[in-house]
């Protein structure tokens, strides 16, 4: 007798089934076999290549600049090899001294610092001769826990140089010149400091100008011109050029090398795109104490018009108030400012008179290329600054020079769009979404909108059309509308863009509106109903759903960011304004497992559902209330 399951033979499900899970395994496996082997071998070949020079650049921010800057000086007197791009985990690290001939002068490798510990393999398998260390600063911070603990795993970079060889430290970074006292070997300190063996002075770097120096190494001085831009680079060319001199060459040398290496790919990269539009990329990584250096460089920067975008900032606890910060300071170098990500409202708070068309933001990528597209002017000056892993901002300059057809947010691809083979793929393009009635036995919708007088009120329910979205966490605005209208005897009427019912309660005009498009696409929506029925952001109060409130809890507020609530997030993208007041109800099950975000669209159990129905008479009178007391 065989068993089945939808037709099939239940035995064919399972060997697919376990067939899948095996290929997924043997994935994992493989790949840290393959690592692990990797490792292996660049130990034992380290061993055939002790002619060449190796050298380890380990530091938070600017090892990436420096390796490439100190890959072009070195190749002067020299066949050098180094880590491609930003690749610094211990296995890149065993290919590119898997890489190095015997007959090669030297090798550059950047070092990376994801967690305690990880620069043990490396430094094992590249056993470096010269050391670099850049700045201390706040990657990683989360998984270090303090500044101390960062810079006390790169003292074993400094630990691993041996007598015979150079340790060269940023004299200017307290933490990272207080290394010196694990070296055994000599220390060449660099920085703006008199005291420091390679000082640079006469520095100079305001765009359209790249960056220039004056080094200055034991008496001789040489004028030093980049391809770089922007100050905060003068630290990574310090540190090659320190790392050019502990490897035995000239200041010369290391000049001429420094004037032929372009920008790294994403770090204060200019890009030139159509009619006269320069973008500046700085869009690897963001964390938040790197930022306010780029806006001191854009304000001194000479341009027709700057306008600054962020994206997604990293390794900050209190991420809303520090957009919120950061668009205040932004609207005071910049022309225009635009924020870009899942907490990108948080910026709006900084709205004041006169900086409402200044300052923008959009929780989409694909809404930011759109909207610059509209605004371009011949001679802008665009810095983007993100997170490459989270926002992939390089579509945005990509887009207006080219064709992009992906638009997915946070895919999670460590690459640039560049390189990618989904760049042109039609994925997570914005678009209309099949809308879906709740009621498809109803008339055929009226066309005419209802026009709200500027005394009216109007109350949104958040949710997403469609009778299986009944009874869902996503959908509490929807029914606390159903609670309202029915207590006001209200009748809802059906319209293209919405269900709408008017009611009158204790003198108060009302207009209620159930918008009929999915849940993350409210906001263009509303914004055409607005128009259409002549209200504005100041009229309306939206009432939804808050997943990190307990079930039934509920709380108003004023204003304020979208709270990661995508439905908000698209409204206050659409209405460029934080100034909505709301009505929140809280989803979060009481039970102990864990509520992730696709429970949102699946129906309460009878308990909760008992429980919620309760919040909406709760929510109604919090509604009536905020509605008795207009802006």
């Amino acid at each position: 007798m065989k068993f089945k399951l939808f037709g099939k033979p239940l035995y064919r499900h399972w060997k697919a089934i376990s067939g899948a899970l095996k290929w997924r395994i043997r994935s994992r496996i493989g790949d840290q076999l393959i690592d692990s082997s990797i490792i292996r071998i660049a130990l034992k070949y380290r061993q055939l290549v002790n002619a060449t020079q190796f050298i380890g650049i380990a530091g938070s921010v600017g090892k990436t600049t420096a390796k490439d800057i100190l890959v072009g000086i070195l190749s002067v007197c020299g066949k050098t090899s180094g880590t491609p791009l930003s690749l610094n985990a211990a296995p890149e690290v065993a290919k590119v001294v898997l890489r190095t001939r015997p007959w090669y002068r030297f090798c550059a490798a950047e070092l990376g610092e994801s967690s305690p510990g990880s620069l043990d393999t490396q430094l094992a398998v590249l056993q470096p001769s010269i050391g670099i260390i850049t700045v201390v600063g706040d990657d990683h911070l989360t998984a270090f826990g303090s500044r101390s603990a960062i810079a006390r795993e790169f003292a074993k970079l400094v630990e691993a140089i041996p007598a015979h060889g150079t340790i060269v430290l940023n004299i200017d970074d307290e933490l990272v010149s207080g290394l010196h006292t694990y070296a055994k070997c000599p220390v060449l300190t660099y920085g703006t400091s008199a005291n420091a063996n390679l000082q640079a002075t006469d520095i100079t770097s305001i765009w359209p100008y790249p960056l220039q120096f004056t080094a200055n190494f034991k008496g001789e001085s040489v004028a030093i011109h980049t391809q770089l831009y922007g100050r905060q680079l003068l630290t990574s060319a310090l540190a090659a050029i320190g790392g050019g001199l502990a490897a035995g060459l000239t200041l010369a040398d290391c000049a001429q090398g420094i004037s032929r290496t372009p920008p790294a790919e994403g770090r204060m990269q200019p890009v030139i795109a159509p009619r006269g539009i320069t973008f500046i990329r700085d869009d690897f990584k963001s964390p938040a104490w790197t930022v306010r250096p780029l806006l001191e460089q854009l304000g001194a920067a000479r341009a027709k018009r700057k306008i600054f975008v962020l994206g997604t900032i990293s390794n900050c606890q209190h991420k809303e108030h520090e957009i919120f910060k950061l668009a205040q300071e932004a609207l005071q170098v910049a022309d225009i400012a635009i924020f870009t990500g899942r907490l990108a409202s948080a910026a709006l708070k900084a709205h004041r008179s006169g900086t409402e068309s200044r300052l923008q933001a959009f929780t989409q990528i694909h809404d930011v290329a759109t909207y610059l597209e509209s605004i371009q002017q011949d001679g802008d000056l665009i810095l983007l600054k993100g997170t490459n892993k989270k926002d992939h901002l390089i579509r945005i300059s990509m887009s207006l020079m080219g064709t992009v057809n992906c638009w997915v947010d946070d895919c999670g691809r460590d690459m640039f769009c560049s390189e990618c083979s989904h760049l042109q793929a039609h994925r997570g393009t914005p678009g209309t979404i099949a809308q879906l009635s709740a009621n498809p036995a109803s008339a055929a919708p009226e066309t005419l909108l209802p026009v709200a007088t500027p005394s009216d009120q109007v109350i949104i329910g958040l949710g997403n059309p469609g009778t299986e979205f009944a009874r869902t966490p996503h959908n509490v605005g929807y029914e606390t509308l159903d609670t309202l209208c029915s207590s006001a005897a209200g009748e809802w009427r059906e319209y293209p863009e919405a269900w709408i019912a008017k009611a009158s309660i204790d003198n108060c005009n009302l207009w209620l509106i159930k918008i009929k498009t999915a849940m993350n696409l409210t906001g263009p929506a509303l914004k055409n109903l607005s128009e259409g029925m002549h209200f504005g952001a100041d009229q309306c109060i939206l009432v939804f759903d808050d997943i990190d409130m307990p079930i039934g809890k509920v709380r108003i507020r004023m204003s304020g960011s979208s709270g990661g609530h995508r439905g908000v997030a698209s409204i206050l993208d659409a209405l460029q304004t934080d100034q909505l007041r709301r009505v929140k109800i809280g989803i979060k099950s009481a039970s102990p497992t864990h509520f992730d975000t696709s429970a949102v669209l699946k129906q309460f159990d009878e308990a909760a559902y008992a429980t919620i129905k309760q919040s909406f008479e709760t929510a109604k009178e919090q509604l009536l209330e905020l509605a008795s007391r207009p802006r």
